[in-house]
């Protein structure tokens, strides 16, 4: 089982969001199912309460909340309401029925939306912790939530996220070696041993083991390879041929500061509704960020009420030749790694450029440019010189459980390529 998933542009300011067509082709950043649909929803983040750089992760039982907080760019106040769905590895439905994965309302109402103290543009900011008094998560596995306009029906956006049990412990490390067909790239090899809970005689048969790369859950990796020949435990890593690409590069953009001043800022209209901003060019070779990745690569958009969003021009100078049949897009924090055709990009013969335009909130996101074609992302030909950008990995362990008839998640690692 494996999990495969899944802008014009221009500089005088106007609005990339006007489509919200989502085309998702194989080799997805994201999940199946993981959809904006709304070209009216921003800045959505699902994370720990304790930690927005984390990955939206919840023991199974414990007093541990998630955080699901976004935006709505309008001034009226919506009611909206969330479900959640259960789903097998592969991001398909599980078999259960609702009251045995949850307890309580099938739908829950979002608190109402608090109006942004700018209006340029006017905006609404909602946020709903869960688990809490009106729901409860009663197995473990992959989830889906999916939030749905209350007054007719409309569906704005799904994001997934994970419930474990805690069963058993893993150790992992990863090991960094040359693959020849990756010249001039290192790749990384995660290893993991996983300590069996009692319960689990005959790991062979009844487990699944998965590892994701800087979360992007849709692009998870079955390891090939399983030793079960030291009682008590399984080690599990990818074969050479699959392994993850050990220096795998994002670009970053700080919107901390709207003005000339800012570092980055190229051009910048204040008089426009949302301002424009104007990058300076990425160039293709040069302009990978030096210092590595800060941990994580998640987007933090700023969360307080004063917060302003800007029409961001994105100006891109691709040295690598583009098949003429393929788009390029701009994919990142901003956007949920969604390939969305309003952040395809145009090539502008006047400025022998390629140009996209985002309506993102001041705040600090790592982004990519991606070639898309003949139904594949293509995200590592516009990389820069193969700098070593800190990677993080996830481990996963999954039970076929006989007697309760779905997977169940009994444990998960975060670690990352030195620990």
């Amino acid at each position: 089982m494996v999990w495969i998933s899944g802008c014009g542009s221009s500089e005088n300011g106007s609005s990339s969001n006007r489509e919200s067509t989502y085309s998702p082709p194989e080799n997805q950043f994201t999940v199946p199912g993981q959809i904006n649909a709304s070209d009216r929803a921003f800045s959505i983040q699902l994370h720990p309460k304790e930690s927005q750089q984390s990955a939206p992760i919840l023991e199974l039982g414990s007093s541990d909340q998630l955080v699901l907080s976004f935006d709505l760019l309008e001034f009226e106040n919506r009611q909206l309401t969330i479900k959640f769905t259960h789903h097998d590895p592969d991001w398909s439905r599980s078999g259960l029925a609702e009251d045995f994965y949850k307890d309580g309302f099938y739908s829950l109402r979002l608190p109402t939306g608090d109006l942004s103290r700018t209006n340029r543009p006017n905006y609404r900011t909602y946020e709903y912790e869960f688990p809490n008094d009106d729901v409860e998560l009663l197995a473990s596995g992959n989830y889906m939530l999916q939030v749905e306009d209350a007054d007719n029906g409309n569906f704005l956006f799904s994001m997934p996220f994970f419930v474990f049990e805690n069963e058993g412990s893993i150790r992992s490390q990863v090991e960094t070696i040359t693959v020849p067909r990756r010249e001039g790239r290192i790749s990384h090899l995660p290893r993991s041993v996983y300590e069996l809970p009692d319960f689990i005689d005959t790991p062979q048969f009844d487990l699944e083991y998965y590892y994701v790369q800087n979360q992007f859950w849709g692009r998870a990796r079955q390891p090939d390879e399983l030793d079960t020949s030291t009682q008590g435990e399984v080690m599990f890593e990818l074969t050479r041929d699959r392994a993850f690409v050990g220096d795998y590069e994002f670009q970053f953009l700080s919107l901390t500061d709207f003005s000339m001043q800012a570092p980055g800022i190229r051009d910048y209209a204040p008089a426009e509704i949302p301002p424009r901003i104007v990058l300076f060019d990425d160039v293709q070779g040069f302009s990978a960020n030096r210092s590595g990745v800060p941990g994580s690569r998640l987007g933090a958009p700023d969360p307080s009420a004063d917060a302003r969003y800007a029409n961001v021009h994105f100006r891109f100078d691709a040295r690598s030749q583009i098949n003429p049949e393929n788009n390029l897009y701009v994919v990142g924090d901003f956007n949920n790694w969604a390939i969305r055709s309003n952040y395809r990009m145009e090539y502008r013969q006047d400025t022998e450029r390629w140009h996209a335009n985002g309506i993102i909130k001041s705040g600090t996101y790592a982004y990519k440019y991606v070639e898309v074609g003949e139904n594949e992302i293509k995200d590592l030909t516009m990389d820069d010189s193969f700098t070593r950008n800190a990677q993080e990995y996830h481990a996963f362990v999954y039970f076929q459980d006989p007697n309760r008839f779905y997977y169940r998640l009994l444990q998960i690692n975060n670690f990352f390529e030195n620990s």
